[in-house]
């Protein structure tokens, strides 16, 4: 499985939900966690700051460089990473300029897709071209959303935008399922959103994804919370969507 984890907003947990879910499948077979938003938030969850050379964009600015010297091993059980930088977005530019862009991240991840049951790619909270290359790269989506109603709104502008790609063969990518984070389970507008979405006939993961203060926490601990508070109900439902996931892509594959 080669899930990209995609928003097309801001602050919906999107990252949190990329780290959480790697280091769930990194227990159940060997994973890569691809960060590919400039703002190396999946980094800076596993506690790795990365310079230019040795990070995607290094990686993709260098015809010859080799995937391999970017990737950090054993960042937590079972999980190796491969690290943004800003300067990722330049990179992204000029790869576009000369037509690369949007197979670049997949060219760069082939000579290691082997070695890897998963691969988890965080992106970029848009719908922009490096967002399309990390999509083109995978071959699921899995999109967030929260109480907030402009990410439901986000949620069909990001299902729209995969649709679009898939019909001009720019991917091959199926959308996953749609999975609530933040949850508040007594806020009025959680419900009414969850509701909306209810009604797109999209495929809603059942597991929510409850707020909690621990995300946060394990955020300044630089570890994901699955692996410093495991036991605790945020903690126990990444476990959840992890299964509810894999399951998905069974029945995608399937179809």
């Amino acid at each position: 499985m080669r899930v990209a984890v995609c928003s097309t907003k801001g602050g919906v947990g999107k990252t949190t939900t990329a780290a959480n879910l790697a280091a769930v499948l990194g227990q159940r077979g060997r994973t890569l966690a691809v960060d590919a938003d400039a703002q190396e938030g999946l980094g800076r969850a596993f506690g790795v700051i990365a310079g230019h050379q040795d990070s995607l964009a290094g990686v993709l600015s260098d015809d010859k460089a080799d995937v391999r010297s970017a990737i950090r091993t054993d960042v937590a059980e079972g999980v190796d990473l491969l690290p943004a930088h800003p300067s990722l977005n330049g990179v992204g530019v000029a790869l576009a300029q000369q037509g690369g862009l949007i197979t670049s991240i997949k060219r760069a991840l082939r000579p290691v897709n082997a070695s890897y049951d998963f691969v988890v790619i965080d992106t970029h909270a848009d719908t922009g071209d490096l967002t399309l290359a990390a999509i083109a790269a995978a071959d699921s989506v899995l999109t967030v959303f929260t109480s907030d109603p402009g990410s439901a709104l986000g949620v069909v502008r990001l299902v729209s935008f995969l649709n679009t790609h898939r019909k001009f063969e720019n991917t091959s990518a199926q959308l996953l399922g749609v999975v609530c984070s933040n949850w508040d389970r007594t806020g009025a507008a959680a419900r009414e959103v969850a509701a909306a979405l209810a009604e797109t006939n999209l495929p809603i993961f059942t597991t929510r994804i409850p707020f909690s203060r621990r995300v946060a926490s394990a955020a300044l601990a630089k570890r994901p919370v699955v692996l410093r508070a495991p036991r605790s109900p945020v903690a126990m439902a990444y476990f959840s969507l992890a299964d509810e996931a894999l399951t998905a892509y069974r029945e995608v594959l399937a179809a």
